[in-house]
């Protein structure tokens, strides 16, 4: 291997894509329709890394629920939900390796997950990673569901926490509020990112109300931004910051619990940020597909004045241990 070969799997330069659409809600079928067509235009467009928000296959459950939701309406929602999962390996899946293949990229899509074990129904809120040769590279399944999702999912084993060799480098990632879990994206570090996926439903800000999650127009509050932009710095990798987007018409007409839906927040807002913690690209808002273009140049620099894993790591010091290797 030459020393350009270390970084972007010896690219100059690679085009990334963020597809910022809304799926179509809770319709695994035509939302998966959608992505493959996104995929051949962002390919198109000359992206080598196409990457989907969080749980984009079929929908973030931006409702809400509790013991005093309407029992006909919540049933009428779960079977829904539950309905359009995603089983990984199925036939649904495929089509999304197939379109992976037959575009030459690497995919990154966030999706809803039902467990495929017999007997077990648990849903969980996974990234699915893709190789451009149309492989299944891996799937992280959210360690911990914030506040009122862990109605939704249950909790990932954590035993998949692992950056993927891919034709365009080293590519990892984690889910929204993972980026607060220090040791979660100290374990990303660790394994040298190229290219660092960040998941979000929305661009939200949690402090002015009335609602706990209600749109941040101009950045300042949404602490994904910040954690992503730290996350570049000390990674000396690009973080792709993938941000949901949805509105009333992508609602269906008959959704019943249409009178709780928040989605004022989720008019996107994806970001490309280079390894110096500075945003590239965006944020973008609207229906649209997010480019950037990220040289190598940008890691070698980073890496020149702070390499984590190396001449600024000081191991004798500090250590981290990955839990799942050692029960292997």
């Amino acid at each position: 291997m030459s020393a350009a070969a270390k970084i972007m799997a010896g690219r100059e330069s690679v085009r990334v894509a963020v597809v910022q659409t809304p799926p179509v809600f809770l319709d695994l079928e035509r939302s998966i329709d959608k992505a493959c067509r996104k995929i051949a235009e962002a390919a198109a467009g000359g992206a080598s890394l196409v990457v989907f928000s969080e749980s984009w296959l079929a929908g973030y459950p931006y409702w809400d629920e509790g013991w005093n939701s309407n029992s006909h309406a919540w049933v009428a929602v779960r079977s829904r939900f539950f309905d359009n999962a995603l089983l990984i390996p199925s036939a649904q899946s495929q089509r999304l390796c197939e379109a992976a293949a037959q575009s030459g990229v690497t995919v990154v899509i966030g999706c809803n997950e039902l467990d495929a074990r017999p007997g077990v129904h648990t849903l969980y809120n996974t990234m699915l990673t893709i190789g451009d040769d149309g492989r299944i590279m891996g799937k992280h399944r959210k360690l911990r569901p914030t506040f009122v999702e862990s109605a939704f999912w249950g909790q990932g084993a954590g035993d998949d926490l692992y950056v993927h060799e891919t034709a365009v480098g080293r590519v990892g990632g984690l889910i929204c509020g993972e980026h607060v879990m220090t040791l979660a994206r100290a374990r990303m570090i660790s394994q040298g990112e190229d290219f660092h996926i960040a998941l979000y439903p929305g661009a939200f800000n949690v402090w002015s109300g009335p609602k706990m999650q209600v749109e941040d127009p101009d950045g300042s509050h949404f602490i994904g931004y910040a954690s992503c932009r730290a996350h570049a710095n000390e990674a000396g990798a690009f973080v792709i910051c993938a941000v949901g987007l949805i509105d009333e018409a992508s609602i269906p007409a008959d959704f019943p619990m249409r009178d709780s839906l928040n989605i004022s927040y989720a008019r996107g807002g994806s970001m490309v940020i280079a390894p110096a913690g500075v945003p590239l690209v965006g944020p973008m808002y609207g229906d649209t597909i997010v480019y950037a273009d990220c040289p190598a140049r940008m890691i070698k620099l980073s890496k020149a004045i702070i390499d984590t894993n190396g001449h600024y790591g000081r191991p004798d010091v500090l250590s981290l241990r990955y839990h799942p290797e050692e029960r292997a």
